[in-house]
């Protein structure tokens, strides 16, 4: 029986896949049969598609020109170069937004024009780009506003732009609800000139924008060679707004993120160095998973609870006294925002445990008192329970502020069009969102979802969660695992593969680990060998493991670096055993 009040299973279950096109693929490209049916599920089925894929290269990277306004933006760039006037960068809060932002003031510096930055403010104002940001920079004396990762939405503040005679240029990614004639705007995700770019997150079309300006600068010819170290380097910035945007890891941005996860494991940048020490990151080994769970949310961390632009200093400062300060600050933050998210996170789950949600459709949270900072977080984790979208609100006063988590099956953007005539603001991705809503409007957003309660799929309609293949035990292995590592990197649409194995007896007692031993490290046995696993977040069903005799469990398969080199699974669940 479904029910808000409790966490709802998703069952599991097999994703299908052509065996014999496998079997040709592994042949044609001498891959590891495992491999090949990975990249057959993925849709490459050619030899062709299957290089490109497992071997990313810069090269591939389309130019810039192919997103609209571009040129047009470059022109407008060195028009303010050449008087020698000031341009500012006006980016988003989170990591796409300082990383882009981050881009763009690097490359313009380089090319020798003065520069001034401004952040929204999570807490203060919001996503977007606001009417008191323009002013404050034409109080600074600018002469053009660049926009990172926001702007196309934002009318009011682009009508005060012209209304000052400022220039504005918008870069974005967002959904285009609404644009002003006469502004440029660099956007893969225009429907009058769709781009083949599209995908990008903000940090990718800010690092298109500084690409573009670095070949103006060469005259439209090949770059010095100190530019093209530097478009390189950048390329470690555009990875973290990539990988923590969560736009999918396929194209451009599958070869952005592989090669500047190369960039920023070789950095020479104090700020990005101390936070890795600060996260106790091997270089050697850093993946995409290491920003995605580890850099990100110390970065995420001074927007949510503090000042973004700490973390944009961090990325950029020269001083290595300062970027250890930043790093540890950060950190601070980060172990504060975690204590947060862990209140309200139990404050929602009491609330479902009284029968004060609905038991199917979306569910909206609101109580003053909650760190509007930490509001995505919370939603995301009891979207983990329910599978189906949460909004959690956090008022203040006359206004509540907030973020919306929800499953791919259920897109939380189909919910936008009808919650636009309650809410103040409301935008976002399929997955991701946020809001503004005045409080004495909470509850009619309420009754609004309740009447799409019918088009949303209930506890019992939700789709199963899918594995891509079964292993026998005898199958895991490190050649197996190492094979696995040319897919990455995993993220969006190129999810890390997710096995099923069963037949896996528990060889000794699973050991709680990590500082709060949260994380559950256990070994199996199976067909005479042992196998090491480590299931994260799962010390609250450790017990499961010790229940019954064989069991069947869904994991990822990964090679664990630590003392050497060896195969290991990260369970993901325990399948029942009627299941």
């Amino acid at each position: 029986m479904s029910s808000a009040n409790q966490t709802v299973d998703r069952p599991w279950g097999p994703l299908e896949y052509d065996d014999s096109a496998a079997t040709e693929l592994a042949r044609e490209c001498q891959l590891h049969p495992v491999l090949a049916r990975l990249l057959i599920q993925r849709g490459i089925t050619t030899a062709q598609q299957a290089n490109e894929f497992l071997e990313p290269k810069l090269t591939n990277l389309l130019e810039p020109d192919v997103i609209p306004d571009i040129d047009q933006a470059v022109e407008m760039i060195f028009t303010v170069r050449e008087v020698q006037g000031k341009i500012a960068i006006y980016g988003d809060y989170d990591v796409d937004g300082i990383s882009g932002t981050a881009i763009l003031l690097e490359m313009l510096g380089h090319l020798g024009v003065e520069t001034v930055y401004r952040l929204s403010d999570r807490i203060k104002e919001g996503y977007g780009f606001h009417v008191q940001a323009v002013d404050e920079l034409a109080e600074q004396g600018v002469d053009l506003i660049i926009t990172v990762d926001g702007g196309s939405n934002d009318v009011a503040a682009l009508r005060r732009t012209q209304e000052l005679g400022l220039e504005v240029i918008v870069t974005d990614h967002h959904r285009i609800d609404e644009t002003l004639e006469g502004i440029p705007l660099v956007h893969p995700g225009r429907a009058d000139r769709p781009s083949p770019s599209l995908g990008l997150c903000g940090a990718g079309v800010a690092y298109k924008l500084a690409w573009a300006l670095a070949k103006e600068a060469a005259g439209g010819g090949k770059v010095d060679n100190r530019t093209r170290d530097l478009l390189v380097e950048l390329l470690g910035f555009t990875a973290l707004g990539t990988v923590a945007d969560v736009v999918p890891l396929v194209g451009e941005n599958r070869i952005i993120v592989r090669q500047g996860l190369r960039a920023i494991a070789a950095t020479q940048r104090p700020g990005l160095a101390a936070l890795m020490d600060t996260c106790r990151i091997n270089r050697s080994v850093l993946s995409a998973i290491d920003i995605g769970f580890r850099i990100a949310p110390h970065l995420n961390a001074a927007g949510r609870l503090g000042d973004a632009s700490e973390a944009l200093e961090l990325l950029l400062t020269d001083d290595p006294a300062r970027a250890s300060e930043l790093a540890a600050k950060l950190a601070r933050l980060n172990r504060e925002r975690r204590e947060i998210e862990k209140v309200m996170t139990q404050e929602c789950i009491e609330e479902m445990k009284q029968g004060l949600h609905p038991e199917s459709g979306p569910i909206v949270f609101a109580r003053e008192g909650w760190h509007p900072g930490v509001a995505g977080i919370v939603a995301n984790r009891v979207v983990d329970r329910v599978h189906r979208p949460v909004w959690v609100l956090c008022i203040d006063g006359e206004t509540a502020r907030g973020s919306g988590r929800s499953i791919d099956e259920l897109p939380l953007s189909d919910l936008y069009p009808v919650m636009g005539p309650v809410v103040e603001k409301v935008g976002g991705h399929r997955a991701a969102g946020g809001m503004t809503i005045r409080t004495d409007r909470i509850e009619q957003l309420k009754q609004v979802l309740a009447d799409q309660q019918a088009s949303m799929a209930d506890a019992e309609q939700i789709p199963p969660r899918r594995y891509d293949l079964e292993l026998s035990p005898g199958e895991i292995n490190l050649e197996l695992a190492d094979a696995l590592e040319s897919l990455a990197p995993f993220g969006a649409a190129n999810r890390q593969p997710v096995f099923c194995i069963r037949g896996l007896r528990l060889e000794g007692t699973p050991r709680l680990v990590g500082a709060a031993e949260e994380h559950v490290q256990v070994k199996f046995r199976a067909d005479g060998a042992s196998i090491g696993a480590i299931w994260f977040r799962g010390a609250g069903r450790a017990r499961e493991l010790t229940e019954g005799g064989e069991m069947t469990i869904v994991a990822n398969l990964t090679v664990n670096h630590f003392r050497g080199r060896n195969a290991q699974l990260q369970i993901v669940d325990r399948i029942p055993d009627d299941e």
